[in-house]
């Protein structure tokens, strides 16, 4: 089996887009979960993949809003000249609510749910909530990575770009390449 390449943090625009991609499956993994509990109760593998989804959000995507919350979409707002300015601001605006939305919906409804089947106190996760989630974190990702992406590559220099993921590898404790 091969194992895809993770973009290290000098390649931090890569790195957001293999994020985004590794959220969308894991969204998607909740659904293939919802299946799972219906089929086979809250078994072993189970309680492994909601703790595997909670661990994931909690940790990986948290830091990844983190990333574009402190930094990268101000880095984008800036570079963009002038007359791009206010059309990327307005972006990065719904971005934001989006994001605040998301966690939202983590922390109140998905998260509670997950970490009783990790426990093994529910036989049962589902509802609205999971196509909700999976729905808005694909309409998010796709104006980020359809949208804001090439801003970013268009509007960033290679020492912004630097900056930007000496930000990343030091949230995480990590040395930059």
């Amino acid at each position: 089996m091969c194992a895809v390449p993770v973009p290290g943090f000098d390649r931090p625009l890569e790195l957001i887009l293999q994020v985004h991609r590794r959220i969308e499956h894991r969204c998607a993994l909740m659904g293939r979960l919802v299946e799972h509990l219906a089929e086979r109760g809250c078994d072993a593998d189970a309680r492994a993949t909601a703790g595997h989804i909670v661990r994931f959000f909690d940790e990986d995507v948290a830091r990844h809003h983190e990333d574009e919350e402190l930094e990268f979409y101000d880095a984008v707002v800036a570079a963009a000249p002038a007359p791009d300015r206010a059309r990327v601001a307005a972006l990065v605006a719904r971005l934001r609510s989006e994001h605040a939305e998301l966690q939202s919906l983590w922390a109140d409804a998905l998260r509670p749910q997950l970490v009783a089947v990790q426990q093994g106190r529910v036989a049962w996760f589902g509802g609205s909530e999971i196509e909700r989630c999976h729905s808005l974190y694909i309409e998010h990702t796709t104006r980020e990575n359809d949208e804001l992406l090439p801003l970013a590559e268009a509007f960033l220099t290679s020492a912004q770009l630097e900056q930007l993921g000496r930000g990343m590898a030091a949230r995480r404790g990590r040395p930059y390449p």
